[in-house]
């Protein structure tokens, strides 16, 4: 692609200059087929052109700043325009020095007027001014980000301005702010960058409902059991590891891997219901991640009984020799359609494997795998189904279409799964015993 580049530019009898990124990770032997490009002059006929020769298409960023995204088949190219006039104005509005260095396309001789080389390899994460974070705020995340993904540190000015203007960040975009969470999560261990956030000040930005006392030390400890767990679910999980790695290859929506979902439902799990919608809405996060967000935190005072240990409250979700029967259909039918995370996020709130040697079966992580087992049981081969529905129903007990007929199906349905019932006379038996009063359906 960078040939092509080079080749519209000649064409065009322009300059470029390689920036940002694409300078960054060269020199840091990072390999990245993405190139961020600055052209001098107008961008939009570079882009057109460039786009055509490489057949791919194209959509603005920000036409007000002269922003494109070119979507290449080796790689994505960012195209803007020069800002200033030349490239050494450029690169004085960028935000940290180790992206303030530019390469001239088809040219040599590292443009670097502060010093970013020598800061990349001393591992500093360096300002290139007082002003960075005022004009632009999201800028904050990008610090947080590139410390982990990078493992640079910031200097003693930066970390001063970060922690004294994190409450800036509440002026970035939702969606960018998301967009940089993610990115973040998507690399290294998630607790390593629950402690950068929290040590930055930015935590409390990004979600004050975190602040409340006594949440934070129970969330890391539980983000920290699920980087184990994702990096290793066969060991949790003995019986449905391979179903659980198959399972966090796919993505939640269209932008968010599961894994970072799962870290971001480990982030908030200790939210109630009402807190983890506010959040969700605050960050402008997609249906299917809110969804799952709001499951996890609904669960979420099931996994504590207030002890070190994380276990469950024996009377909530079955008895202490492990969770079956009718509580863990309840259970998979409430988590519905988010049943691994939500077990996953429960095992990770109590002992880890290690440290479970010698434990019976009613440790948190024990019914935490009792669960993932009967989920993987249901995913393999289909989720029992009784054999009357109600149509039946209504021609054998005189039913009429409503809330009666679905609360007898729901009972119907449970008992059939739970295993209480195998045959369909046992079924009716238990159709006729929740229209008599006998038994009362499950809520």
């Amino acid at each position: 692609m960078l040939q092509t580049v080079a080749d519209v530019l000649r064409h065009r009898r322009t300059q470029g200059w390689l920036v940002g990124g694409s300078v960054r990770d060269a020199r840091l032997g990072r390999y990245s087929p993405d190139l961020d490009i600055v052209v001098a002059g107008e961008a939009t006929g570079f882009v057109v052109e460039l786009a055509g020769e490489l057949r791919a298409p194209w959509f603005a960023l920000s036409e007000r700043h002269g922003a494109y995204r070119i979507m290449g088949r080796q790689g994505r190219i960012d195209v803007a325009a020069l800002r200033g006039g030349d490239i050494l104005t450029d690169l004085a509005g960028r935000d940290f020095t180790i992206n303030a260095m530019a390469l001239p396309v088809g040219g040599e001789g590292l443009i670097d007027p502060f010093d970013g080389a020598s800061d990349l390899e001393q591992g500093r994460l360096v300002a290139v001014s007082e002003r960075i974070f005022a004009d632009d705020p999201l800028r904050l995340m990008r610090a947080a980000r590139f410390c982990h993904v990078l493992g640079l540190r910031p200097d003693t000015a930066l970390m001063w301005a970060l922690q004294d203007q994190a409450s800036l960040l509440s002026r970035a975009a939702s969606e960018r702010v998301a967009a940089e969470m993610v990115s973040t999560l998507e690399e290294g261990r998630a607790v390593d960058v629950l402690h950068l956030w929290n040590d930055l000040g930015l935590l409390r930005v990004l979600l004050p409902e975190l602040s409340q006392s006594g949440r934070l030390a129970p969330t890391f400890a539980l983000v920290k059991h699920l980087d184990d767990l994702v990096a290793c679910p066969a060991v949790w999980f003995p019986n449905t590891g391979d179903l659980l790695e198959e399972r966090l290859t796919r993505p939640v929506d269209g932008a968010v891997t599961r894994p970072v979902a799962l870290r971001l439902g480990g982030l908030m799990h200790s939210l109630s219901g009402d807190e983890a919608l506010t959040a969700v809405r605050r960050l402008k996060l997609s249906a299917a991640l809110g969804s799952l967000l709001r499951t996890v935190a609904e669960f979420g005072p099931l996994l504590y009984d207030g002890d070190s240990s994380g276990a469950l409250p024996a009377g909530s979700l079955g008895s202490p020799a492990g969770l079956v029967g009718r509580p863990a259909v309840l259970f998979l039918w409430e988590a519905a359609p988010w049943e691994p995370e939500v077990i996953c996020i429960m095992a990770a709130a109590g002992r880890a494997p290690n440290e479970e040697a010698g434990r019976d079966s009613g440790t948190i992580l024990g019914r935490a795998r009792t669960l993932m087992t009967l989920w993987g049981r249901r995913e393999v081969h289909g989720v029992p189904r009784p054999p009357l529905d109600g149509d039946v129903l209504m021609r054998e007990l005189g039913l009429s279409a409503g809330p009666l007929l679905g609360s007898v199906l729901r009972e119907v349905r449970l008992a059939w799964e739970a295993g209480e019932t195998t045959t369909y006379p046992e079924a009716l038996t238990v159709a006729r015993a929740v229209l008599s009063g006998d038994r009362a359906p499950a809520t």
